[in-house]
């Protein structure tokens, strides 16, 4: 059951919050239909005062509403007055849905607020003149539904806060603040569009898209990685499902751009998820011609390239090291000057026993030095 006492403190609107409030009281004290009225109230409000900012940002369609909005409360109290902002009532869950504040589907649970309120109000609704008396969990339904379809989310349509994300996550001073991310692209989002915006972070985080040559697809495809992390901190049967559909696209991206995601998304059980056994034993050989290749071809003060210290460095995640074993095998293979590149290029709780040994194995100054930048940046140390 939700948290109504919480979900009140998160209304977007301040000045709404008060009449969701107002009917959560009148619901404590047993007035369910004045509850459901003023649940109503709120929602015609919130809808109002949302369609209208959107205007004030810009919106032509807003537009038009806000003028005939105006231009009802020009004409006052009087009989005109109130007949237009009735025609405006009538046709507010309409337009919400027109201008994506809503979906069909909230589009319809707001209109049985609506619905409901009538016969709360009305009760000359029924012939035999008695009172429509809902039951407590009538009112408490239409407030949650208020509450979660409506008045918590800000006014960002479907198609903006897409728009709106593209442009967070392209953008030159991209900073991955994961609260942010949530926030502002999940929490405070409408399902289909959190889904929406979830899939499109896997895509591109599994199969590096161009974002329309706003950046470099590898680039894009790291940010969404952090993106994905996010929102699996909130909802992971989401992002698990959302990656588990790109498991065909993987599977036929060439052998580089799989083995980048692995270093991008190997620490994440979602990614592991999505790995069948035939897909692992692919992985499997693709990590193990990549090391054949190269680790054999460096001497010990030779620093390791940067994409094979990344594949390396995966073995400090759990689900790594034991989907694809020969990562480990490999790392414990490495000299030390090596061990310290992987450690330094991912610093995890797994690399502890590594660096101890760093340390007390030192020879000489400069390998100290490595040792103590290793240990400084290894968490858990």
């Amino acid at each position: 059951m939700a948290d109504l006492e919480y979900l009140l403190t998160r209304a977007w609107n301040p000045d709404t919050r008060p009449l969701a409030e107002e009917a959560w009281r009148c619901y404590n004290a047993g007035a369910i239909r004045a509850s459901i009225a003023a649940t109503w109230t709120a929602v015609t409000a919130d809808i109002t005062a949302k369609l209208i900012l959107l205007a004030d940002n810009g919106d032509a369609a807003a537009a038009a509403f806000r003028s005939e909005v105006y231009a009802a409360q020009d004409k006052g109290i009087h009989p005109d007055g109130v007949r237009s902002m009735q025609n405006i009532e009538a046709a507010l869950l309409a337009k919400a849905f027109d201008l994506e504040l809503v979906d069909s589907i909230g589009q319809r649970e707001l209109e049985r607020i609506r619905e409901d309120r009538n016969l709360s109000v009305h009760p000359s609704l029924r012939r035999s003149g008695e009172v429509y008396e809902p039951p407590p969990e009538t009112a408490r339904g239409h407030l949650t539904v208020a509450l979660t379809t409506l008045l918590t989310l800000p006014p960002t349509q479907g198609g903006k806060i897409v728009e709106a994300y593209l442009d967070y996550t392209c953008d030159p001073s991209f900073v991955p603040v994961p609260l942010h991310i949530q926030t502002t692209f999940f929490a405070h989002v409408r399902t289909s569009a959190r889904t929406n915006i979830t899939k499109l972070a896997a895509k591109h985080a599994l199969r590096e898209l161009n974002p329309d040559g706003r950046l470099p697809a590898i680039e894009y495809a790291d940010r969404s990685a952090v993106v994905l992390a996010a929102f699996a901190e909130q909802d992971r049967e989401l992002v698990r499902s959302v990656v588990a559909a790109q498991r065909d696209h993987f599977q036929r991206l060439d052998g580089a751009a799989q083995l980048r995601a692995l270093v991008r998304l190997g620490d994440q059980d979602y990614f592991w998820d999505m790995v069948d056994n035939p897909l692992r034993d692919l992985l499997q050989g693709l990590v193990e011609a990549r090391l054949e290749d190269s680790v054999s071809l460096h001497t010990d003060w030779v620093p390791l390239p940067t994409d094979l210290t990344a594949i390396l460095a995966s073995v400090a995640s759990s689900p790594a090291r034991e989907r694809l074993p020969e990562l480990e095998r490999r790392f414990n293979q490495l000299n030390t000057f090596h061990k310290m590149n992987v450690v330094a290029a991912r610093p995890a709780r797994y690399f502890v026993p590594a660096v101890l040994s760093f340390i007390a194995e030192a020879w000489s100054f400069r390998v100290g030095e490595q040792a103590g930048n290793c240990s400084s940046s290894t968490p858990h140390f």
